[in-house]
C-alpha cells in the first residue's frame, strides 16, 4: 500500500476523532472584577450585598470591597487590578487572620481543561511598620474539580495600599458542569487584594476545530487527485 493510499484511509478516522473533541461551552464567572455594585465614600464596604455572586468566609479584615478613592492617615487607594474596585482577604491591619472568597463557575465541560486567571496585590508597602513581607493566596476547588490547590505570592507594593497588581494563572480540569472555586489566605496579617477573575477554555474552540477540519478536507482532496 502506498503512503498516499494509507493517508487517504486514515483520513475518515482522523475526522471522526476531531469531531469527538468536546467543544467548549460558555464559561461564566459572575462579577469577576467586582464592579457590579459601585460604592461611594468612604470607598470601602463590608456589606455582602455589594459583592453579588461571591461569598466571604473567615476573618472580616478591615473591609471586603475597596474602591479607588479610599484614603486615611496612612495612605490611599489609587488603582485596582481591573476597573475601580477589588476585594481583599486577611485579618486586617497588623492582625493575622484566615479568610476566603468563593464563587461558582458555570458552563463547564467535564473532562475539559480551563485556564483561570486573576490578579493579586499585597497591601504592604515601604511605609508599613514592623517586618514587611509578601502575601500569599491559595486557589482550589470546593466542588467540581479535583485539581490540586496552588499558592500564589504577590510582591510588596511600590507604595502602601495595593499599588502593585500582578496577574496569576491556574489551570484546572472540570469534573462537573459547574464548580466552586475558592481563594483563601491562612493566618495572614493585613489584607491581600483579589481582582479581575477570568476563565478561558484551554481545549480547542469550535472555530479552531472548523479551521483544522477544513485543512484536513483540503489534504484529502490533494491525496485523491494524486491517486487518480
Amino acid at each position: 500500500m502506498t503512503k498516499a493510499r494509507m493517508m487517504l484511509l486514515l483520513f475518515p478516522v482522523t475526522l471522526v476523532l476531531l469531531l469527538l473533541i468536546p467543544a467548549a461551552s460558555a464559561q461564566t464567572i459572575m462579577n469577576g472584577s467586582f464592579e457590579a455594585v459601585q460604592i461611594g465614600p468612604p470607598f470601602v464596604s463590608s456589606n455582602p450585598l455589594d459583592i453579588p455572586g461571591w461569598t466571604r468566609g473567615g476573618a472580616p479584615g478591615d473591609g471586603s470591597l475597596w474602591a479607588i478613592g479610599y484614603a486615611d492617615c496612612c495612605g490611599n487607594v489609587t488603582t485596582a487590578g481591573d476597573g475601580n474596585q477589588f476585594v481583599t482577604l486577611g485579618g486586617g491591619y497588623l492582625n493575622p487572620g484566615t479568610a476566603d472568597w468563593f464563587t461558582t463557575i458555570t458552563g463547564l465541560t467535564p473532562g475539559a481543561s480551563y485556564d483561570l486567571s486573576f490578579m493579586t496585590a499585597t497591601e504592604q508597602g515601604p511605609n508599613f511598620p514592623g517586618p514587611q513581607f509578601e502575601q500569599t493566596m491559595t486557589v482550589g476547588f470546593l466542588s467540581g474539580s479535583s485539581t490540586a490547590s496552588q499558592s500564589f505570592t504577590s510582591p510588596l507594593s511600590s507604595t502602601d495600599y495595593w499599588r502593585t497588581w500582578v496577574t496569576q494563572d491556574y489551570t484546572f480540569v472540570a469534573s462537573a458542569p459547574s464548580a466552586v472555586v475558592d481563594f483563601s489566605v491562612s493566618n495572614q496579617a493585613d489584607d491581600m487584594g483579589l481582582d479581575n477573575v477570568k476563565i478561558a477554555a484551554s481545549t480547542p474552540e469550535p472555530a479552531t476545530l472548523l479551521l483544522l477540519g477544513s485543512g484536513l478536507l483540503g489534504m484529502a482532496g490533494a491525496i485523491r487527485r494524486k491517486l487518480t
